[in-house]
């Protein structure tokens, strides 16, 4: 089973993959797979070098630049994703292939049309002001990271799509029960 997790920036997703890593469940960041194919050297880096040289400095690509760049033009984020989503899926998939029960977090899985990838999908929310003072200790300022939210599809239309909805507006504990229920009444019934 292959289950996807997404939700708005700021909402929790690495929280919820992280718990289910830790409960030893096979996952997948794609935001991490793709820091690690921006490193210098790597198929994202050197796709990146070709087509945006104006964010490497001395040869290291400035990803708060780049972020920069491609959330301030709708056409060159397009592109960056047409670049590098084909890689990041190839890697999701590879690691998937390894695993009956599969966790990955994809931010992106609505706007990019990723349903079919997995059997069930996890939309974490939580409240807007939340997600603006967790972007803020990333050090995010609040005018980017509005504009970061901006460029996602809104919540309704994700709900509307999703299996299951986590609300990740309290503590660690509470979204740990949630999760836990989650995996006692849905996943384990269809798993066993």
């Amino acid at each position: 089973m292959r289950i996807g997790i997404t939700g708005t920036i700021g909402s929790g997703k690495s929280t919820v993959l992280k718990y289910f890593d830790e409960l030893g469940f096979v996952t997948f960041d794609c935001d991490a797979y793709n820091r690690e194919l921006l490193k210098k050297g790597n198929k994202g880096y050197l796709l990146v070098k070709e087509h945006f040289p104006e964010v490497l400095i001395k040869e290291e690509i400035d990803r708060k630049l780049l972020a920069k760049l491609i959330f301030a033009d709708r056409k060159k984020r397009e592109l960056l994703e047409s670049l590098l989503h084909p890689l990041i899926i190839e890697g999701m998939a590879t690691k998937a292939l390894a695993a009956p029960l599969f966790f990955a977090e994809v931010p992106l899985l609505y706007e990019k049309g990723l349903q079919a990838h997995f059997d069930l999908v996890i939309l974490v929310t939580t409240a807007d002001e939340l997600a603006l003072k967790r972007l803020a200790a990333r050090g995010i300022s609040e005018a980017e990271a509005r504009k970061r939210l901006a460029a996602q599809m809104p919540f309704a239309q994700k709900a509307a799509m999703a299996d299951v909805i986590v609300y990740n507006n309290g503590g660690i504990i509470e979204l740990h029960h949630q999760l836990d229920d989650f995996l006692n009444s849905y996943v384990r019934k269809r798993v066993v």
